[in-house]
């Protein structure tokens, strides 16, 4: 057996393990999260709730109330869920991501949201979760909607857990 084929024969069976070796160590991360406990958590809107964006309008910012977190635990973002009405796609808008807990901003320019999301899940994930601080945390996020003639309803959804103390 060649080198090679060695090498490829041992990258198929990781691949085949991965899936199951995720799974037993996200099992465990109980054991490791033993200071906190981790609560499911959402912030923000869906488009059916969302904010309507006229059209060709640009840096349009919205609600800062859907993003602020007035919790008394931080809150840790996994993954942000762009969703926008039936009639326009991902590449009818672009997002600017400001984050307020250290007035830092994601992005330079505004990006075209098809770019941002996994094709297959339709989410932003974060290789590290983002943590917003307790009681005036938050983002604020600016879209522009590039369909010049009609108006765009979209919304946006942070993913992820409170961090409370046990």
């Amino acid at each position: 057996m060649a080198n090679g084929d060695s090498t490829s024969a041992l990258a198929s069976v990781l691949t085949q393990l991965f899936p199951r070796v995720d799974r037993v160590f996200r099992g465990l991360q109980f054991l490791v999260d033993q200071p906190v406990i981790r609560e499911p958590y959402w912030l923000g809107t869906s488009a059916a709730g969302g904010q309507v964006i006229a059209a060709g309008a640009t840096n349009v910012p919205l609600l800062q109330s859907d993003f602020s977190h007035s919790l008394e635990w931080p809150f840790s973002v996994r993954r942000i869920r762009f969703s926008n009405d039936p009639q326009h796609t991902f590449r009818d808008w672009r997002v600017v991501i400001n984050d307020q807990t250290f007035s830092q901003a994601w992005m330079k320019n505004p990006i075209l949201v098809d770019s941002l999301i996994d094709a297959y899940s339709g989410f932003l994930e974060l290789e590290v979760p983002w943590i917003i601080r307790p009681q005036g945390g938050g983002f604020q996020i600016y879209v522009d909607n590039l369909d010049a003639v009609n108006p765009i309803t979209v919304g946006v959804a942070l993913h992820g857990s409170l961090l409370i103390p046990r």
